[in-house]
């Protein structure tokens, strides 16, 4: 199927959309059996903060919002302490992928492995080359996703969604 596919930064008209995907992939996450995003986070206010602070980007499909990631430069505070293993260098300059999700309109697309390949092209294009993401240890499908570009697992990490959900797998990929 040909499909004009490309990345771009959000822009508060997409707001609705957004929350629209992050609802969707919530729901699928509970499908699923996975307790990821089910306290509340991410939220409208989360993606707003994401927009204001010009981290959020989106996948465009077919002139659709098909996907949402959130790009954080810097050191990420749930990434400081890891434990069963190690990230592969003690950079603080990395860039962290939160918030990742498509729309259930394109799953089975490849689409996540494009959007995926665009952000790490737009950013090596800025100079950056340490990329980490997390995510939880039952979320086979962005696990896949994860390590068919390029992302080993680096060890664990804790985040704050209380209970057993606490615990992320962290993944990390140097560019040369």
């Amino acid at each position: 199927m040909n499909m004009l596919v490309y990345m771009r930064q959000a822009q508060n008209n997409d707001l609705v959309a957004i929350v629209a995907i992050i609802e969707a992939a919530r729901f699928y996450l509970r499908q699923q059996g996975i307790n990821q995003w089910q306290l509340g986070y991410p939220n409208q206010e989360t993606i707003l903060n994401d927009l204001n602070q010009k981290n959020g980007y989106v996948l465009i499909a077919e002139d659709q919002v098909a996907g949402y990631a959130a790009i954080v430069p810097g050191e990420e505070p749930n990434y400081t302490k890891i434990e069963s293993g190690h990230w592969l260098n003690k950079a603080t300059d990395y860039v962290s992928i939160h918030r990742f999700a498509l729309s259930p309109l394109y799953r089975g697309q490849k689409l996540t492995q494009r959007f995926m390949t665009a952000i790490l092209t737009y950013f090596f294009e800025q100079q950056v080359i340490d990329f980490r993401i997390d995510t939880h240890p039952e979320n086979m499908a962005m696990q896949a996703v994860i390590r068919d570009n390029g992302f080993t697992r680096q060890g664990i990490i804790r985040i704050n969604e209380g209970g057993d959900s606490s615990i992320r797998w962290a993944y990390q990929v140097l560019l040369t």
